[in-house]
């Protein structure tokens, strides 16, 4: 008998959901184990196999395809456990997340305060570069000064970088370049680099999608390497697919690479469910 499993797991619950080929479904659930997300996620599977008469390594040896969700990005998040991270700007532009949009909600109510930006003003580095806007090369990428630059970061303990230049859009190559140093300088720092993440033209929604990403790669790529090893290790040979937050999947050795995309993903798949439920009932 063939198998589908949806995994769903919370800071408090992982939720298991098991389909046969017959449309039988069945929900285990376990409590989440944080520092082994595995143990969880087999607590739940065997709470569901054991109304197929099975084990869990029987269920994940017939499993096809195996969705997993979960809210550990969106939770690292919002309690400020992300990595230690660095963002890389432009010099001259090193306010562009203090400043977000331009400034205040209300700038003539004095009480209005700025809200914290997501990377520390003093965790931000300026390189000297320049592209215009047309992608030409006003000022050089400095290769010593951003060298140097690097290399400082590792004093301050920084377990992510982001990499966010004025322009790269339209010419990545200084982006590009200091990705090379940021692998040959800090090896086992993961980095982003704006115009792979979010090509777009507005200055912080492109550099605050960077920092975020970046400041979750070190917990996220964890996460779902170490999950996918033990799931192999179990004996599951199926596809191994990760919700994400347009609602829709993506392979875990693509959101590895971004792990942004798993941000808000439960809220997302809801709708797109109703939408499913309700064209399978003519609605």
């Amino acid at each position: 008998m063939e198998f589908r499993i949806s995994v769903d797991t919370g800071g408090t619950f992982t939720d298991v959901v098991v389909a046969d080929e017959k449309g039988k479904l069945v929900v285990g659930k376990a409590l989440t184990t944080p520092d082994r997300v595995f143990t969880g996620f087999s607590g739940a599977l065997n709470n569901a196999a054991s109304s197929f008469d099975s084990s869990m390594e029987e269920i994940l040896k017939h499993t096809g395809v195996l969705i997993y969700g979960t809210t550990r990005s969106t939770n690292a998040i919002v309690t400020s456990s992300a990595a230690k991270t660095a963002l890389l700007t432009t010099e001259g532009f090193p306010d562009t997340l203090t400043y977000r949009h331009g400034g205040k909600r209300e700038p003539l109510n004095l009480k209005m305060e700025f809200p914290d930006p997501y990377i520390p003003r003093r965790l931000t580095e300026e390189i000297k570069e320049r592209i215009n806007s047309e992608g030409g090369i006003e000022t050089p990428l400095d290769i010593n000064q951003a060298s140097e630059t690097i290399k400082s970061l590792q004093k301050k303990n920084i377990e992510a970088i982001a990499v966010s230049f004025l322009w790269s859009i339209m010419n990545p190559q200084h982006e590009l370049k200091v990705g090379e140093l940021i692998k040959e300088i800090l090896p086992n720092v993961p980095y982003t680099l704006s115009h792979q993440l979010n090509p777009i033209i507005r200055e912080f929604p492109r550099t605050s999608s960077t920092a975020i990403d970046a400041s979750l790669k070190p917990l996220m790529q964890k996460h779902f390497l170490e999950l996918e090893k033990e799931l192999r290790s179990a004996g599951y040979e199926g596809e191994f697919l990760i919700s994400t937050s347009s609602g829709g999947i993506k392979h875990v050795n693509d959101v590895v690479e971004k792990p942004i995309f798993t941000v808000k993903s439960g809220p997302a798949m809801a709708p797109l469910a109703g939408i499913a439920y309700a064209g399978a009932e003519g609605l």
